[in-house]
């Protein structure tokens, strides 16, 4: 049996209090919520999330979805792909690991890709990935810097998608004081009415291809 790496050094366990959650331990989680989980739009968010293990774990999951769903159809399992992708956010205090995060949840879904449809993705449709996933997935501090860390919520509309911007730490609090969830509805199960954070930017409305040109 292979044991997996939870400590990478006693020095960033030291300095940084960084012990990685076992993938066991991952999915025991994710599947306390597994319909969300699997859900391609549900939107998770990982404060302290290391080099990625709960957001892969998220991601392989709802790929799983889109593949079943959407392989027949190339441009549906396309913005399915990158609806799926948008939806997991992470911040981690260490660069290396905000890095190496990236690059994992990339090569799951560029494999996903090459599997599902039996074709590399273009160039163009890399770009776009990675664009996503560098606007998702940040380096910071979850605790002491939220007024430094800025959020995108991609909302897919048809074949385009809609991009707004919103303070991380906007939404932290006013969350916590209303007890709703980051990028909250507009009204809960209950039909109460719940925070709806402001966005500080907002895009016009773009096609799936050309979100990547957008600064």
């Amino acid at each position: 049996m292979i044991l997996e790496k939870q400590i990478k050094s006693s020095d960033r366990v030291k300095n940084h209090g960084e012990v990685l959650t076992a993938r066991r331990e991952v999915e025991t989680m994710l599947d306390l919520v597994k319909n969300e989980s699997e859900r391609i739009d549900s939107r998770f968010l990982e404060p302290a999330c290391g080099d990625g293990n709960f957001l892969v774990a998220i991601l392989e999951r709802k790929l799983k979805t889109v593949t079943t769903r959407y392989k027949s159809k190339k441009i549906d399992f396309e913005v399915n792909l990158l609806s799926a992708l948008s939806s997991i956010y992470g911040i981690d205090l260490l660069e290396d690991n905000v890095e190496i995060a990236i690059n994992r949840m990339f090569e799951i879904a560029f494999t996903c890709y090459k599997d599902a449809l039996k074709v590399k993705p273009d160039e163009e449709f890399q770009q776009v990935m990675k664009f996503i996933l560098t606007k998702n997935i940040l380096q910071g501090d979850s605790l002491n810097g939220i007024d430094k860390i800025t959020f995108t919520q991609w909302t897919l509309i048809g074949y385009q998608f809609k991009r707004e911007e919103y303070s991380f730490s906007q939404i932290n609090q006013e969350a916590e004081i209303l007890n709703t969830p980051l990028f909250a509805s507009l009204s809960n199960e209950k039909g109460e009415d719940v925070f709806i954070p402001q966005p500080i930017k907002e895009y016009p409305l773009t096609y799936y291809k050309n979100i990547g040109g957008q600064e």
